[in-house]
């Protein structure tokens, strides 16, 4: 039987039970990059026969961890941001993401970029509380996202100030 969503959330469950250690979020990607492989799973929650938008896959009321699938309304190209008080992994489902580190250097009140890496179908990644990240990804991309808790309501810091695609030439 192939890795699917029950296995998803029993490895996630498994691994932050103790906590979201950087360990534990290493174990959650490595679940995400498993069920990823599944083309059933994909086609399924990824599909382009879906509606666009972001779907609740589960929520685990004990642990407050979400799962997510996002199907985007056209690209998108986010300032630097974080995720307040949560985690957040990645996990990418169809076609591709850039996904850009960022830091504040000391002494200076916007970020600037520190790595950019393509995420390709299949792969999978996390930010820790605090950390700053950008994505630009075109229409056709779909991915999977688990977070520490339900980042909607959080305090999120955005960096609209920062010319995000001009930074990160400027970077490379």
């Amino acid at each position: 039987m192939a890795y699917g969503l029950e296995n998803l959330i029993e490895d996630c469950q498994k691994a932050l039970a103790d906590g979201a250690s950087k360990a534990a979020l290493g174990e959650v990607c490595t679940a995400m990059a498993n069920v990823l492989k599944n083309q059933s799973f994909v086609e399924q929650h990824f599909g382009t026969h879906l509606p666009i938008g972001r779907s609740t896959l589960y929520h685990d009321p004990k642990l407050d961890f979400y799962i997510y699938a996002h199907i985007p309304d056209g690209a998108i190209l986010s300032p630097p941001h974080d995720h307040a008080s949560a985690w957040a992994a990645y996990g990418q489902a169809v076609d591709h993401t850039r996904m850009s580190d960022w830091i504040i250097p000391e002494g200076e009140i916007l970020p600037k970029p520190t790595r950019t890496y393509l995420m390709q179908p299949g792969s999978a990644g996390f930010y820790d509380v605090g950390e700053l990240h950008a994505i630009d990804m075109p229409a056709s991309s779909r991915f999977l996202r688990i977070t520490g808790t339900d980042i909607d309501v959080l305090p999120c810091k955005y960096y609209d100030e920062v010319d995000t695609r001009k930074s990160i030439a400027a970077h490379l």
